[in-house]
């Protein structure tokens, strides 16, 4: 290095001694004319350094919030919610059963009829009956009755033969609707008359039964006029 150098490098830490000398005078003046120091302000908030250039800016702490969501709730596996109990109908009579009515029989209760009388149809004395022909309950100038199945049902078709009290012969057939089904009479005079039924050929299908006609009815007990003949 040569003189020159050194004269130039002298020069300069110099003029840096006599700036730092001149940076010193002009900071310790300024805080000696304001004892408060230097005041810094941002927005609303105002700051004020101290010495050694030391910068503190205050910050304010965020308010908690004020609406706090509720922790999540979990349905338990398996949870059905209970229903509402559905409102019951009480009994009502809404609903009337109809009651059938019992079907007319042919002929009312009637007097035993004697076990083993040895034909498809077996005759039997009748109970007097407002509805038998003529109108009389129990007509003494007819020999009258019904042809009944083995169910009481009334058989229309059925050929009766009758004998007078002189041994005269006739037939007479059951009648049907408009007639009450089964129904058959025979006009009579007096005497024993013999009534039966007879099938093809002549053949028996009853016991033969012997009827005393002319005779009124006492009023009690069965009409003596009145021959059912009941199948077996």
């Amino acid at each position: 290095m040569t003189m020159q150098d050194r004269a130039y490098a002298a020069a300069i830490f110099i003029i840096l001694g006599i700036c730092c000398i001149g940076a010193y005078v002009a900071v310790s003046g300024f805080t000696n004319a304001n004892p408060e120091g230097l005041t810094l302000s941002f927005g609303n908030v105002t700051a004020t350094p101290t010495v050694g250039v030391t910068i503190e800016i205050p910050t304010e702490t965020p308010a908690p919030p004020t609406n706090t969501p509720l922790p999540p709730t979990e349905t338990p596996i398996g949870y059905q919610p209970t229903l509402p109990p559905q409102a019951t109908r009480g009994p009502t009579l809404d609903f009337i059963p109809t009651v059938a009515t019992p079907e007319f029989t042919a002929t009312p209760e009637a007097s035993a009829t004697p076990v083993g009388c040895g034909a498809e149809f077996c005759p039997r004395l009748g109970p007097a009956d407002p509805g038998a022909p003529g109108g009389n309950p129990c007509p003494s100038n007819l020999i009258w009755g019904f042809v009944l199945d083995r169910n009481g049902q009334g058989m229309p078709g059925i050929k009766i033969h009758f004998r007078d009290a002189g041994g005269n012969a006739g037939e007479k057939d059951s009648k049907g609707p408009p007639d009450r089904p089964g129904i058959y009479d025979i006009p009579v005079g007096s005497g024993v008359w013999t009534v039966e039924i007879m099938g093809r050929k002549d053949t028996l299908r009853s016991a033969p039964f012997q009827v005393s006609v002319g005779q009124p009815w006492s009023g009690t007990g069965n009409c003596p006029t009145r021959v059912d003949f009941v199948q077996q």
